[in-house]
């Protein structure tokens, strides 16, 4: 399973007012020249993507939507042979591209040499023989769609009513019933016949129809009698009983809901449905079909918000659904890595709020009612074990089986699914800690961990804060005669870092045209603590940062820069296996514990991308930062950010590290009952940035006043007066220099001298004469201002050139 960066989080109360992160040297002799290695960069490339993967980012150009990775030659060590070490490339250009579709005959001209972008097979068909006689392309099945429904409303009353200000609204999609009555009002089979023409296939849960788990759902989905038909009469009929039950339960707060004339009226004024409709591919399409239904046959007014990528992005998932900006949004999600055979976390990522975006990262998010007995129930007619049998449960085979687990909902299910016990659950937010025993339950037989993932996707489907639309079977382009040898992959295409890495072209160069938004690369803020959330940016960061472990072509959890050796059994936790204490700093809070797995892990650490050399600090300080920012220990923590995700219930799971020259042996409860390699995955921990930089954005976040530095920053959210702190950025990059600059106590005078870690100058020839480009305070490269200083340097000994990546 890995870490996850994304949304659980316990409270850890502590005494101390003092929230300054201990043990961590800032201050040290080293901090002060990595400090001045990273500022060095900053001069160089204008941005502070420093990572260890395959390819440097040298070039961004925003405002050109272009952006550009070198080849990294430095010291790199990996642990398999079957997956690539480097790419064929030395230089990958991305271009940021306003209509792809256009895009596909200068692929074909050979002005671009793939598209990192996919089509039905329909897109293709009216192109003629000329164009697609030089164009591989290459299917993909990685990618879905979804409607994402906005289902707030005022905690303090017991109706569907949002109140913004002086004005309240009337929201349809804070009914259960109304959601989950979209999927029968919708057609996925007319989807994919009339928008994709045939490219497709109808989903009607959140595990895509050619995944290999698929096949465990579809009982779910019978007894629900849902079908890629989808039933508008059934529809319409528990739309009605619900809007007539909401009018009875606004009416308690003073306000009116009726139907007149086909059309719901709330207060006298049409119910008024707010869509963010996607506008760059066929869920343009989709939304149109569906805002037709709802004001054509459910009797909504439908605003149609037809809007880019970048636009819907900082108002879905980056403002809190209190601000009742939006009701419904055309989702899509796309897999940007090698899918595992299991699917321990998938109901939990799309329905759980503990854990996943419900709907994006940012609170309040969905809550979750429904409980496994209410679901079970449903389907039996009132009887769990009628309902049970109608999944094909077996493992349990009555109610009284399930036992606590009847009281559930989706948040504690997802919880033992993800982590197969239920050991650290309680303090989670979200969490019913009075539902969660004390003597954990745990997953023991795969009979047990499908029955109890059937009952997660029924829940799921029951709650409905968002529906599935359709798998989509796209292709994507390639030049037949400059790309001349590439590995695809059968689910993901060519859409994912193996196979960029291998492509090759005839000179090196490989040139990608990738969709984009006016203005904008990326959807997301471009940093891995609580941004990199859409398939574009972390296309791109996954060519930029290094694995430590990863999933092979076949599925299979494998080493990449880091291996293992993974015990089961009973092992008594030593007195020198620590755990990371914000307040406290390092210590053996679990000694003398029992843990059920022991893994030693080995890392290689190499270099950074400027040319610092990687050691165990890396990553036992990365470790630290993680703890810091993934618990709350207190109310005015400032070192706490919501997005962190899984982070804390994978903490919560260590028992303690005992930390070696190249990597740390760690003490766990979590264990995969199935698989080695989840369980060894799941133990894996490395670092993407050098640690200083961590917690040089922690400052940035948590202390910024205290920089000269008046602006609110954030991991995860943009939402009003906040900034979404994105290392690509010039401004956020500015302000992060002034706190490097301040920490380190070095001076612009300090960083513009030369030293052996100075990162690579760039050089030019002209005439016989080397000149060399340097920068000034102030952030160089792409964003900023390069300044050419008329210096002729005799080159003794070849500057390292390290560089270039990804999505």
């Amino acid at each position: 399973m890995g870490l996850m960066l994304f949304s659980l989080f316990a409270i850890h109360p502590v005494s101390a007012a003092d929230y300054t992160p201990k043990d961590i040297p800032l201050n040290s002799d080293e901090a002060t020249a990595r400090f001045k290695a990273d500022l060095q960069w900053y001069l160089k490339y204008g941005h502070f993507v420093i990572s260890n993967g395959p390819y440097m980012l040298v070039m961004y150009s925003p405002e050109n939507l272009y952006l550009k990775l070198e080849k990294y030659t430095g010291p790199r060590k990996i642990f398999t042979d079957t997956l690539p070490k480097d790419g064929h490339s030395d230089i990958i250009e991305y271009q940021g591209v306003q209509n792809p579709e256009n895009v596909i005959l200068q692929i074909a001209k050979g002005e671009y040499d793939m598209g990192m972008f996919s089509f039905p097979a329909g897109k293709y068909q009216g192109l003629g023989e000329d164009v697609l006689a030089n164009l591989d392309l290459y299917k993909s099945a990685s990618s879905y769609n979804e409607l994402t429904f906005n289902t707030y409303h005022d905690p303090d009353k017991d109706a569907p009513l949002v109140t913004v200000g002086d004005k309240v609204y009337f929201n349809p999609f804070a009914i259960r019933e109304v959601r989950f009555a979209m999927n029968w009002l919708v057609s996925r089979d007319y989807i994919v016949q009339n928008i994709y023409q045939g490219s497709g296939a109808p989903m009607l849960g959140c595990i895509r129809p050619s995944h290999p788990a698929d096949k465990y759902f579809e009982p779910v989905y019978k007894a629900l009698g849902l079908s890629g038909a989808g039933n508008e009469e059934i529809a319409l009929k528990i739309i009605g009983n619900a809007m007539q039950e909401a009018a009875q339960q606004v009416a308690k707060y003073g306000h009116t809901l009726e139907k007149k004339e086909g059309t719901w009226y709330f207060d006298g004024e049409p119910v008024t449905v707010k869509f963010i409709i996607r506008i760059e591919d066929e869920r343009h399409e989709i939304g149109l079909y569906v805002a037709d239904l709802l004001e054509k046959k459910v009797g909504f007014k439908v605003d149609r918000l037809e809007w880019d990528r970048q636009k819907a992005g900082q108002v879905v998932f980056a403002k809190p659904p209190s601000n009742y900006e939006w009701n419904i949004y055309t989702g899509g999600w796309g897999t940007s890595g090698i899918p595992s055979v299991w699917i321990d976390d998938y109901t939990a990522w799309f329905y759980a709020a503990w854990y996943g975006y419900v709907p994006g990262a940012v609170d309040p998010k969905h809550i979750n009612t429904v409980t496994v007995e209410d679901a079970l129930k449903y389907l039996g007619d009132g009887d769990v074990d009628a309902g049970l049998a109608k999944i094909g449960a077996e493992y349990y085979k009555s109610g009284d089986s399930l036992g606590p687990m009847l009281k559930w909902t989706e948040e504690e299910l997802t919880f033992l699914l993800t982590y197969f016990t239920t050991a650290g659950a309680k303090g989670t937010p979200y969490i019913h800690d009075d539902l969660i025993p004390d003597e954990p339950i745990k997953i023991t037989t795969k009979e047990q961990y499908w029955d109890l993932q059937k009952i997660s996707m029924l829940i799921g489907i029951l709650e409905s804060e968002r529906i599935f639309m359709i798998e989509t079977w796209e292709f994507y382009p390639a030049n037949k005669q400059r790309v001349v040898k590439i590995t695809p992959e059968a689910s993901t295409g060519i859409g994912q870092r193996w196979s960029v890495m291998t492509a090759e072209t005839p000179d090196k160069h490989l040139k990608i045209a990738q969709f984009a938004s006016t203005g904008a690369m990326f959807m997301s803020a471009f940093n891995e603590v609580g941004g990199l959330s859409d398939v574009y940016s972390v296309r791109v960061w996954n060519l930029i940062r290094d694995y430590g472990a990863t999933t092979n072509f076949d599925g299979i959890v494998t080493p990449y820069r880091c291996k293992w050796e993974l015990e089961r059994g009973h092992f008594t936790v030593p007195d020198d296996a620590v755990i990371y204490n914000q307040t406290q700093g390092w210590i053996a809070a679990n000694a003398g514990k029992e843990a059920v797995v022991k893994v030693k892990v080995t890392c290689d650490f190499g270099e950074w991308h400027n040319g610092v050399k990687g050691n165990i600090d890396d990553l036992k300080y990365y470790i630290a930062f993680l703890y810091t920012w993934a618990y709350q220990d207190g109310p005015d923590d400032p070192y706490y950010d919501s997005s962190l995700g899984g982070t804390a219930g994978s903490l919560s799971n260590i028992l303690g590290w005992q930390w070696t020259d190249d990597g740390y042996v760690v003490y766990g409860t979590y264990e995969h009952p199935l698989a080695d390699d989840m369980t060894a995955g799941f133990y894996v921990f490395y670092p993407h940035h050098p640690w200083e930089l961590y917690w040089a954005m922690g400052e940035l976040v948590a202390n910024a006043k205290e920089y000269g530095i008046d602006k609110t920053y954030s991991f995860s959210s943009g939402a009003e007066g906040v900034l979404w702190l994105d290392l690509l950025t010039k401004e956020h990059v500015d302000d992060l220099a002034k706190v490097m600059l301040k920490i380190s106590g070095l001076t612009w005078d300090d960083i513009t001298k030369t030293t052996t870690t100075q990162p690579p100058t760039t050089t030019t020839t002209t005439g016989g004469e080397t000149t060399t480009t340097t920068e000034t305070p102030g952030g160089g490269g792409n964003t900023t201002t390069y300044v050419v200083v008329g210096l002729v340097i005799i080159i003794i000994a070849a500057a390292a050139w390290y560089f270039t990546k990804k999505k």
